[in-house]
């Protein structure tokens, strides 16, 4: 029930109040919802910074995702990437369409052009140049077997000094200087592999050659000698494209983008990205040694946080690979170095996400592994053809359905208050009823975002983070009761204290009164809070009581029609798991 301050005052007249109704619901939420009902779909067109992370050959799957946007009519407002996510960026940005990268239907992909500047990369293994993917099959092979390996160089080079031993024994000296012999070649046999490891088992000069000639053609075929820049992206219609390094020189993440390397060739940013050590040559770019950027960042949207202060309602995608893992795996004592390696590069996309205005990460699932690069032609084709379809659902969810029935939903609550309260407007500077839909963000637990609103489309408050302590909003999610409060607000509930004073200064400066109900689940807990307030004063009678009741019951009526599809729509653990 409804905590009200406003009480009955008994000197004043029926005829003295305003029309209101006070009946309970009156049919109102059925109305409501047959308007819902008949409602055309919200929407919009959706300005996004997309970032897509690393994942060697699984990075295929960015293709799919980059479809799936593209389906949607998604502009593409910035850029980013790491490793083999830099390439799709790059592609991207210099206006490559998804389908020219890889055709499902035709099977035509992005390496058919490749090839007709060097023939060497008809195919992906090309990517590592003359007698690379030999070696790199090697060593895909050893970690996959890494048990059998490490036993069968164990024995390779024990061997050795065991017999040196039984040869002593029986006196066999020149035997047993070729067994010494033997045994010190092996070992720097084992030296040299070590340190052709430790260099990288192959080049990528020529991928960088044919990316540049690539980039040159598609946006400057004109000037067959032009060398595309980091300063050609974020002018020209082109988005800003930003790409993420390590660059061990420095000891350092570096970032490639328009603004702090404007005279690097993208071609050298993507080389530097893609640099997995071990398997490619650490990349040498103005003296300084970089290798792949998923060690310092592997899903880059925080390059984009200017612009996302200055466009806050752009939407942040960031695009990142699922790390298959088999239910009930973990690591032992002893294996945990792989598991370190896989966290250290996808285990910080929480934090590469975490910004202000809405974001969305899709994690894409893949059963390609990080050196699948001698996939089957036709297995790859399916992969991105089954990752565009479930990214596209994820998208229509989380992108389009859910913030339509969010903002639908308010809506409904608005027009459920002006009419019980009968605040119809009157045109400018007459009574106004604004609604928004209080959520926990991920990782958040002392704060409300207000999103989801009508009404507010002139006023600096859209989108606040309101503290659960010192606000309306905090007291009802607290006690799990709807509240009201009246201008003046009660001094504790008036967002009080110097971290306020920008959230003090921002809010309605007309503001006469605020409804904050809480929606609760199966559990009781609160999922949802839904805030109401308006600029006109409401007098403290006894009907306007009974109204504020009516409106109350409504909208939870209304709201809890609506809550196990919006539960549906987002993850299992809830709205404090999701970005939108």
């Amino acid at each position: 029930m409804l905590c009200s301050l406003i009480a009955p005052r008994p000197a004043e007249s029926a005829a003295d109040e305003p029309s209101v109704r006070t009946n309970a619901n009156d049919g109102k939420v059925a109305a409501t919802q047959a308007e819902f009902g008949k409602q055309h779909r919200w929407l919009m067109t959706y300005r996004a910074f997309v970032a897509f992370s690393g994942g060697g050959a699984k990075g295929l799957v960015h293709v799919g995702a980059l479809q799936a946007l593209e389906d949607r009519d998604v502009h593409f407002a910035g850029l980013a990437g790491t490793s083999a996510g830099a390439i799709v960026a790059a592609l991207a940005a210099a206006g490559f369409r998804a389908r020219e990268l890889v055709d499902p239907d035709t099977g035509a992909t992005v390496l058919d052009r490749l090839a007709e500047i060097d023939p060497a990369l008809a195919s992906a293994t090309g990517i590592f140049g003359p007698g690379g993917w030999l070696k790199i099959r090697l060593f895909r092979w050893c970690l996959r077997r890494s048990k059998l390996a490490l036993l069968l160089v164990g024995l390779l080079w024990a061997t050795p000094p065991l017999g040196a031993v039984w040869l002593w024994r029986d006196g066999g000296t020149t035997a047993l200087a070729v067994w010494l012999i033997g045994w010190l070649g092996l070992t720097l046999l084992v030296v040299w592999i070590c340190r052709m490891l430790l260099g990288g088992l192959a080049d990528l000069r020529r991928f960088r050659d044919a990316m540049g000639r690539l980039l040159q053609e598609r946006l400057f075929p004109d000037e067959p000698c032009r060398i595309v820049k980091l300063s050609d992206f974020g002018a020209h219609g082109r988005p800003p494209l930003k790409i993420v390094s390590a660059n061990l020189s420095a000891r350092r993440l570096h970032l490639f983008s328009p603004e702090k390397t404007p005279e690097t060739p993208v071609a050298d940013a993507v080389a530097a990205s893609i640099c997995l050590p071990v398997i490619f040559r650490p990349w040498v770019l103005d003296g300084d040694l970089h290798v792949d950027g998923g060690i310092v960042s592997n899903l880059p949207a925080w390059p984009f946080d200017e612009e996302r202060e200055l466009d806050p309602e752009a939407l942040t995608i960031a695009v990142e690979i699922e790390e298959a893992r088999t239910a009930g795996e973990s690591p032992s004592r002893f294996g945990w170095l792989s598991a370190a390696v896989r966290t250290a590069l996808s285990g910080s996309g929480e934090l590469n996400v975490r910004v202000a205005g809405p974001a969305e990460q899709l994690a894409l699932p893949t059963r390609l592994d990080l050196l699948d690069f001698d996939v089957a032609k036709a297995d790859a084709l399916k992969e991105v053809r089954e990752v565009a379809a479930a990214a596209g659902l994820r998208l229509d969810k989380r992108l389009f359905r859910l913030p339509e029935i969010y903002r639908n939903a308010c809506q409904v609550a608005q027009a459920l208050a002006i009419d019980g309260l009968g605040l119809h407007p009157g045109g400018a500077g007459g009574p106004r009823v604004r609604v928004a839909v209080g959520r926990l963000e991920r990782g958040y637990w002392r704060s409300l975002r207000m999103s989801h609103s009508v009404g507010f489309e002139s006023d600096p408050d859209e989108f606040m983070l309101v503290p659960l302590e010192g606000s309306v909003a905090g007291a009802a999610w607290a006690d799990r009761e709807s509240r009201i409060e009246v201008h003046p607000l009660s001094p504790d509930l008036d967002l009080p204290g110097p971290a306020n004073r920008q959230r003090r200064k921002s809010r309605l400066q007309n503001l006469a009164w605020v409804m904050c109900i809480p929606i609760l689940d199966g559990d009781g807990e609160p999922r949802l809070l839904i805030q109401l307030d308006g600029n006109s004063p409401l007098p403290q009678t006894a009907a306007t009581a009974a109204a504020l009741t009516s409106v109350e019951e409504a909208v939870k009526d209304f709201f809890n029609l609506v809550l196990h599809e919006l539960i549906e729509l987002e993850d299992d653990n809830g709205p404090q798991e999701q970005h939108l």
